[in-house]
Parts: structure tokens; sequence; C-alpha cells
């Protein structure tokens, strides 16, 4: 009985076998030129507004910010890869790429770009959201 139930399924796996194979014999590959309709990630110029929307207190000093920047950001591998400049009213914060130890107990303006977070703090240590100050970046 075991051997009649193969014989008969074996017959139709054969059949969609051929099947598959006589149809994709005759197919084409698609047409593997971009699509002009395929959106890409431009860095904008100049200095761009930063959505405080979402912020949060990292710990001491320091504010964390999900963001969706349009250049990587550091990572394990590549410590320093990250190309954003932070700026409050206008005036570079800095120093970036700066472990995020020293900027939650120093503060004073250093930032991080991690990933697709930004640690930061501000110039006088003071409450992003309450302290009246715009924030901008840019990217090179």
């Amino acid at each position: 009985m075991k051997t009649l139930i193969q014989t008969k399924l074996s017959i139709p796996v054969a059949v969609l076998a051929l099947f598959v194979i006589s149809f994709c014999t005759n197919c084409k590959k698609a047409n593997l030129q971009p699509d002009s309709s395929t959106t890409t990630t431009t860095i904008p110029s100049g200095p761009q507004p930063l959505d405080l929307i979402g912020i949060k207190v990292d710990s001491g000093f320091c504010y964390k910010l999900s963001y969706d920047f349009p250049v990587a950001g550091d990572t394990p591998t590549a410590p320093t890869q990250s190309t954003l400049h932070l700026f409050e009213n206008g005036v570079e914060l800095g120093p970036a790429h700066s472990v995020h130890a020293d900027i939650r107990s120093y503060g004073l303006g250093q930032y991080s770009h991690w990933g697709n977070a930004l640690y930061f703090s501000t110039s006088d240590n003071t409450n992003p959201l309450t302290n009246g100050r715009k924030y901008t970046y840019t990217v090179k």
C-alpha cells in the first residue's frame, strides 16, 4: 500500500516539476535599470532645524533624541563616521563623537550621533526644552 501511495504521489510531483521547468525557461529577467521614481536620501545643505519632540533625559546632563538623520551615525566599528554638526543658536557645539559617559558627567555642549540617536548636552547644561534656544544641525 505504501508503494502505491508513493507512486501515485510521485506522478503529480513529476508533472508539476516539468511544468515549472518549462515555464521558468521562458521567463525573462526584469529590467534591472534603476527606476527614476526611486527615492534617495539627499543631504540637505545649510542648517536644518532639530525637532526636539520625543527627546528624553538620558542621565546627568545628557539628552537623547531618536531622529532620522540623512547620514549614518557612529557605530562600534566606525566610531567617528558621522558627519553631523550640532548647533545651539547658530554656535557649533562639541566636541562631536564624545564618549556618552563624558556627556552625562560634564555636558557643556558635547554630543554624539550614535546609530539613529543623538546624545547631547547644551552649552551650559540647561534643559534644551526650556532654555529657549534653537538647535540645528548640518551634515557634510
